[in-house]
């Protein structure tokens, strides 16, 4: 939440220099100080609560960003089939909400975690898609890489589209 934390510091900066400015009324100064104070406290709070990894798992954790984006490209259809109308729709309402993305146990437990649903089908662990987005974004923001998971999306037709247009 990297715009909350953003608007949070200019809020508290903006108060900060209308006291210092004397634009805010005498009377109003002390109630603005509590405020700043409560403010600055919420925000250390927010920041020391990211967790702090060692380099093997922070290892792990690019593992499993890497994992889930690869397994969330494979469920998207390509670019081309988007823009050209060969997508459908049903089929893509399906890949997002029904669990169809496979994961391990140490992914199904960060996910969890993070409270991501995570489903069990017998010996199987899934995610839908749109959890398995969610999780990519987490864990992204975390490395500080870009979580836009349209950038996964692969270019071209498929194989299967290809076929059917000759």
């Amino acid at each position: 939440m990297e715009q909350h934390i953003d608007d949070m510091r200019e809020g508290i900066e903006s108060k900060k220099r209308a006291i210092a400015r004397g634009d805010m009324p005498m009377d109003a100064i002390p109630m603005a100080k509590a405020e700043i104070d409560k403010e600055e406290a919420r925000l250390n709070a927010i920041l020391e609560s990211k967790p702090k990894l060692s380099p093997q798992e922070k290892d792990m954790i690019a593992n499993i960003h890497k994992e889930l984006g690869e397994k969330i490209s494979e469920s998207m259809f390509t670019y081309d089939e988007m823009h050209k109308g060969f997508a459908d729709p049903h089929k893509e309402v399906n890949r997002m909400m029904k669990p169809i993305i496979k994961i391990d146990k140490a992914t199904a437990e960060i996910c969890e975690e993070n409270g991501i649903k995570v489903e069990r089908s017998r010996n199987t662990l899934l995610l839908t898609r749109n959890a398995a987005s969610k999780m990519y974004k987490i864990i992204g923001r975390y490395l500080g890489e870009n979580g836009n998971v349209e950038q996964l999306r692969r270019r071209g037709l498929s194989h299967s589209t290809e076929a059917i247009n000759r």
